[in-house]
Parts: structure tokens; sequence; C-alpha cells
């Protein structure tokens, strides 16, 4: 494992030196970083301790040899190790259901042990003042809140996985056209390594009223689904919200998720984001018992729970020093989410992290901790 971490040392320092402006490379940005974060794992009586450790290494590489065309690549490796009865390194997912091709070489793949990469980016685009093409593995983003996204119906994301900024990304193709003004159109298509995994969408985007509003109609999974979403301010608070409808078939009920979300910053750099998620589908009474309650996120399943209510507050304590909490409540489960996040810049370039996640819910008759997780991570970018 030391000589891993010494061939991962000796690549960030390869691509920093190749990173520097010359006239030979300033056609090539690259960029990236190297993590390193311990876990620990107590159960719901804070006993039965589990240790794991992950080393999570991104490199960003861009050309863009003409104003128009901009070609991407970025890779993703992670080096997983643990020994913890209840988060054993085998069962990390080895692939992402909405990437179609397989780019993800597994090197190591055992039960205390797992190394893969995965090109998480590979992409080609094209830009002119009214016309934007991209072809290949992207993320296609249409989510307007912070915490939950309904219209983000190509690839979604889990909120709790803070280790994972950049979030996942499909293979398919996007084309955007801007007539000009405040309006754009919008179409994406995505091929899944799913069974009927085709996803297809068109997007209508304009500026009304000092709100930036947007309709989705497309095709998911073979269903087709509609959307809105809206993004502006009432006063000095921003004011965000999501719908989207996945319409019933022959063999499926209908589908509704919807999100509203407020936030607003107070002096002294305090800042508070207050969101509510509606899922017709989730569960809305206590639980029998703990693995009930699966957070497998999906478009359609973005929380378990059918009701949710999210409170986030933020503050920048020094311009080295910030932190946040954020708790989430699921009434009628009484599922109890607690997650505070403290971030220290120790030098130009290097992070330091303290994270902790408790889990509670009601688990018959009785409300209690499921799990609890304690993360220290230490970033380097270059």
């Amino acid at each position: 494992m030391k000589k891993l971490l010494i061939l991962l040392l000796i690549l960030v320092n390869a691509c920093t030196v190749l990173a520097q402006d010359t006239a030979a490379t300033r056609k090539f940005v690259i960029s990236g970083y190297i993590k390193d974060m311990q876990m620990l794992s107590l159960d719901s009586s804070f006993s039965n301790a589990g240790w794991a450790n992950l080393v999570h290494n991104r490199v960003n590489v861009k050309w863009k040899p003409t104003g128009k065309i901009t070609a991407a690549a970025e890779v993703r490796s992670r080096l997983f190790y643990s020994k913890a009865p209840d988060m054993p390194a085998g069962s990390v997912a080895l692939r992402a259901e909405n990437e179609y091709l397989n780019m993800q070489p597994v090197w190591i793949n055992t039960r205390e042990v797992v190394f893969i990469s995965n090109a998480e980016r590979l992409y080609v685009d094209y830009r002119t003042d009214q016309l934007d093409l991209r072809f290949g593995r992207q993320r296609i983003n249409w989510g307007m809140a912070a915490t939950w996204n309904p219209n983000d119906i190509f690839n979604s994301y889990n909120f709790l996985d803070f280790d994972y900024e950049e979030r996942p990304g499909v293979d398919g193709a996007k084309i955007k056209y801007i007539p000009g003004g405040a309006v754009n159109l919008e179409a994406a298509y995505a091929r899944t390594r799913l069974r009927d995994g085709n996803i297809g969408a068109i997007k209508l985007s304009f500026n009304k009223w000092n709100y930036d509003f947007q309709f989705i109609s497309g095709i998911y999974y073979n269903k087709p689904t509609l959307g809105a979403g809206w993004t502006g301010y009432i006063g000095d608070a921003g004011f965000k919200g999501e719908l989207q409808y996945f319409i019933a078939g022959k063999d499926s009920t209908g589908h509704f998720n919807l999100t509203l979300e407020g936030d607003y910053k107070f002096a002294g750099e305090w800042y508070v984001d207050l969101g509510i998620l509606y899922n017709n589908y989730g569960l809305s009474k206590p639980i029998s018992q703990a693995n009930a309650v699966d957070l497998n996120i999906s478009p359609k399943n973005l929380m378990p729970t059918k009701w949710n209510l999210i409170l986030t507050t933020s503050k920048q304590f020094s311009p080295r020093l910030s932190a946040n909490t954020t708790f989430l409540f699921a009434p009628g489960t009484n599922l109890f989410i607690f997650f505070p996040f403290i971030q220290y810049n120790l030098i130009t370039n290097l992070d330091v992290d303290l994270v902790w996640q408790s889990f509670f819910a009601e688990v018959n008759s009785n409300f209690r901790g499921m799990r609890h997780r304690g993360f220290l991570r230490a970033k380097i970018s270059f």
C-alpha cells in the first residue's frame, strides 16, 4: 500500500510540472487533487468501532486547440482499505449505473482492499455564441436547487456523499441553442447500462419577472416525464423550486417529486438554507427494521421517505476556517440525520476536513440511533 501511495504522489508532482504555463503547454490545462480520508464507524450505541481508509486521486485534463473546440478527460482513482464489518471494501460500487461504457479498470478487488480507476469525463465540446454541442461522457446538470434536484433526471446525486464534489456523469450528447436574450433551448440524450436505459429530454429556459424558469419534457427509461423549475428572490431571500412527474405506464404507477428551498445570508457571514422534499413514493410510517431505509438515490427516489425537511447553516469564521451543519428530519418515519462539517485551510492548496454523520430513526416504536460515522480528510490540490 505504501508503494501505491508513493506512485500517486509522483503522479501529482508530474502533473504539476506539466501544468506550468509555457508556450508548448498553453493549450492544455491540467488540474486535480489527491485526498486521504480516515473513516470511523460506530454502531447505534457508539461501540464496536470499525476503521477504514480511502485514498482518492483525480486528474483533469482539458485541451483547447481552437477558441471553439474543447476536449476534456477526467480520471478518478480510489484505493479503499477496510476491516470494518459494516463497511467492507468489497462493497464499494465498481460501476455507476448511469455509465453505459465500461471505462473503469479494477486493479484490486477483495473484501479488504479495492483499487479502481474510472474515466468519469471524456467529451468533445464545440461552442459558438448561439450553439453548444457536447458529445461523450459528461455531466448533464439540469438541477436548480442546492440539496435535492428532481429536474436532474440524467444523473442524480446523493448529498450525503460529500467526498464526490464532481458528481456522476452519463454517456450521451447534449445540444444547447441560445437564440438571443434570456431564452435558450437544450436537448440531451444518454444511454445507461440498465435495461431499457435510455434517457432523452428537452429543456426550455427563460427569464421572466427576475426569475429563471425551466420546463422539461422527455423520456426516462421508456416512460414519459414532465418537469419544471425556478430560481429567484423574495426580498433578499433566495427562493428555488423543482418538480418532476414520471407518468404511469401499464405496469407502473405515477411518480412525483417536489422540492422547495429558501436561503438567506445574514450579517457576520452566517448563511441559512431551508428545504423541503416531497416524494409520493417514499415511506410515511415508522419502520420495523433499520435496513428498511435505503439511501441509494435515483432520479425517481431522491430520498426513501415521503416528507423530508432539511436545514443547513454555515459560516466563514476566517479566511482559513469555515463550518456548516445540516439537520434532516423525515416526518412519519421520524428519520433524523445530523451532519456537521468543518474545513480548515492549513496552507495554500492543502485543506483538512472533519466530518460527522449520525443517523437516527423510529424502529418498532423506539426512536434510536442506527449508525454513526466520522471522517478526517486531507486534500492537496494542484
